[in-house]
């Protein structure tokens, strides 16, 4: 990620499934809403109640975290759009951060708790935008803060938390989406100075998008300035 947004029809190409089936955001607004985007990537939100089901629709490969578990049925579907057979049913641990292959199916809630699942999905096809010069990792830094979940050539499915008070070291990060678990402020030192604090007031249920080339997100340390804990995910990008 991490570079100019492609033409519109870039991006209509790359959903142009086999299937002939739209996207979940598409096909499914009620269940499926966009919290945050980058060039090149959105940060979706999925909640489905008890004995909802959504419509038919596909995906690219996408990495998830599950917020809220429960039971679902998921009917796959083949590449003319056609189901493959019956559902199966798949029990959902909250907490889980599951990496998903590209592929259609409907999803169905059979279940007694409302589901909600965040994901990062792939929205246009860009071209790395090159290494951090000496990159200091926050799971490296600050392990006791940011725990690696799942990750696989394009993504880190990543997690921060830090009780009310706590500070990280100063580290890097490249183009991120985050969304906010828990918390109520967190204070930005950028470049790591420390005599300009930047609070951000944030709440739980919320997307904010993370590029790199806006100096807050590139380089900082943070401290938890609120008056609860903070957990937040994060997808980064390893492009």
């Amino acid at each position: 990620m991490g570079c100019a947004a492609s033409s519109s029809k870039e991006a209509k190409k790359l959903f142009d499934f086999k299937s002939g089936l739209l996207d979940c955001c598409a096909t499914c607004p009620e269940q499926y809403k966009v919290v945050a985007e980058l060039p090149g990537a959105r940060l979706i939100e999925m909640t489905l109640k008890p004995g909802e089901e959504d419509k038919p629709h596909d995906h690219p490969a996408h990495s998830m975290f599950v917020a809220q578990g429960g039971k679902l049925c998921i009917t796959d579907y083949d590449e003319t759009g056609k189901p493959k057979g019956e559902g199966h049913e798949v029990e959902l641990p909250s907490g889980a951060p599951p990496i998903m292959p590209p592929g259609p199916h409907q999803v169905k809630n059979v279940g007694e708790t409302t589901v909600k699942v965040i994901f990062v999905e792939p929205t246009l096809m860009c071209q790395p935008c090159g290494d951090v010069g000496e990159y200091i990792s926050p799971f490296k830094v600050a392990p006791e803060c940011y725990k690696i979940l799942a990750e696989d050539d394009m993504w880190i499915t990543g997690m921060l938390t830090m009780e009310v008070g706590g500070k990280d070291p100063v580290h890097h990060h490249k183009d991120h989406l985050i969304y906010v678990l828990e918390g109520d402020e967190v204070t930005i030192y950028v470049d790591g100075d420390e005599s300009k604090p930047m609070a951000v007031p944030i709440k739980p249920d919320t997307g904010i998008p993370a590029p790199m080339s806006a100096p807050p997100f590139a380089k900082h340390f943070l401290k938890n300035s609120g008056t609860v804990p903070l957990k937040m995910l994060f997808f980064e990008t390893k492009m």
